[in-house]
């Protein structure tokens, strides 16, 4: 009966052989992301900025923005809202996604993913995105899906990311030292750089393993997230210790409809309440109401890098009033840690530093099954070269014809 140790690594070696092509995938696209909002930013200058702001930096009503800018993209409406920024030399943008077409590819699921940018003092377009083309789109695809429809692409990612987690468990089953001297530390915890290929890459292997382990798990949990709300609820669990997702709003928010006539722009009462309230966020997102009884929202992001702060606001569209606030800082632990998912995903969390060892960790997770089935693969190959050169002897000596006695 195979010991515990020989079931591990027969567990860790084709588990590792399985899904290991996914796993270089998911890690080297999850490398290409880290950056790319800085890339992007620096890619299209042009076109997030604008030029001659006013010295006044008085803007075009919301309203007549928010119209011109569904023009660009034709369509009636932004549902995803205008969004705002308190640099006044950023352009406004707005986005239009619409999905659910039937196809087996990523893109071919969606009918329109677009972003437009609107000069904000001016009402001139600066430029329309086509986000279908653009390459940290298709990373982000590739991330998602492999390029696959959701519901086709994202069960093997997610049970991919799954064997990963049982690997790199496994893996610190197998890198345990034997013993804990001085000979048994050198082993696990430095690379031979002066050893023989082969004693390089096992190093590789098994010291980078070990030294990204922490990192490669958070990176590969918060990766489920999106796709198993189990994960959701261990996270919730985590900052609660409730195992259950956060319950929505018990009541739909709606605007009254005024007797009389209401005031004569909503929109830009509330773009300035909402700055008002928020004075130092990086940007904030009006959404015009649907119809007669929704409200005008305003979602507010206070940092350009992340997410998790996030606060939404309802008003309504006759008065301006405010009538419903989920704001970050009233949030539990387990909901401030469900926002945070994304940020510490991408390492965004953290800052730069925090981008750049999440880069790296990435990095070394692309770099586990490579060095992995070089291990496995050399070891196959010496065997194989064992057993041709016994069969070859074995050939030689019954082929030999026996000397017959004069």
């Amino acid at each position: 009966m195979p010991s515990f140790k020989e079931t591990t690594l027969f567990l860790h070696r084709w588990l590792g052989i399985i899904t290991g092509l996914v796993v270089v995938i998911l890690s080297v696209t999850g490398c290409l992301y880290v950056f790319h909002h800085e890339i992007s930013g620096w890619i299209r200058y042009d076109t997030f900025h604008a030029d001659n702001v006013p010295a006044n930096q008085q803007t075009l009503p919301v309203e007549k923005l928010q119209k011109k800018t569904a023009e660009a993209l034709n369509t009636s409406s932004l549902p995803y809202g205008l969004v705002t920024y308190k640099d006044p030399a950023r352009n406004w943008s707005a986005m239009l996604y619409k999905g659910g077409r039937e196809s087996w590819t990523y893109f071919g699921s969606m009918e329109v993913y677009k972003t437009a940018y609107i000069n904000p003092y001016n009402g001139e377009i600066e430029g329309i995105v086509n986000e279908k083309k653009d390459f940290f789109q298709i990373v982000k695809g590739i991330h998602w899906s492999l390029l696959l429809a959701t519901p086709i692409g994202q069960p093997i990612i997610a049970w991919s990311t799954i064997i990963f987690i049982v690997l790199l468990i496994t893996g610190m089953v197998l890198w345990w030292p034997k013993k804990w001297n001085r000979a048994g530390k050198q082993k696990s915890f430095k690379i031979m750089w002066r050893g023989t290929w082969r004693r390089i890459n096992y190093d590789l292997h098994n010291v980078l393993g070990f030294y990204f382990l922490i990192l490669s798990l958070i990176i590969a949990f918060t990766g489920l997230y999106w796709y198993m709300p189990s994960v959701k609820k261990s996270i919730h669990f985590i900052g609660t210790g409730e195992y259950k997702l956060p319950a929505g709003p018990s009541e739909k928010v709606v605007s009254t409809i005024p007797d009389s006539a209401g005031i004569s722009s909503p929109q830009d009462v509330v773009y300035a309440n909402a700055w008002e309230d928020y004075p130092t966020a990086y940007s904030i997102a009006i959404t015009a109401p649907t119809d007669s009884q929704s409200t005008i929202r305003a979602s507010v992001r206070p940092d350009g890098q992340t997410y998790y702060g996030s606060s939404s606001l309802q008003f309504d569209q006759y008065s301006g009033e405010l009538l419903s606030a989920d704001r970050y800082q009233d949030q539990n632990a387990g909901e401030k840690l469900l926002s945070m998912n994304y940020d510490i995903h991408v390492g965004a969390i953290g800052g730069l530093p925090g981008k750049i060892i999440a880069f790296f960790a990435s990095l070394a997770c692309a770099s586990l099954p490579i060095t992995g089935f070089i291990i496995w693969f050399d070891r196959k190959r010496r065997q194989w070269a064992r057993e041709k050169t016994v069969q070859k002897r074995k050939t030689k000596s019954t082929s030999r014809k026996p000397k017959v006695p004069v």
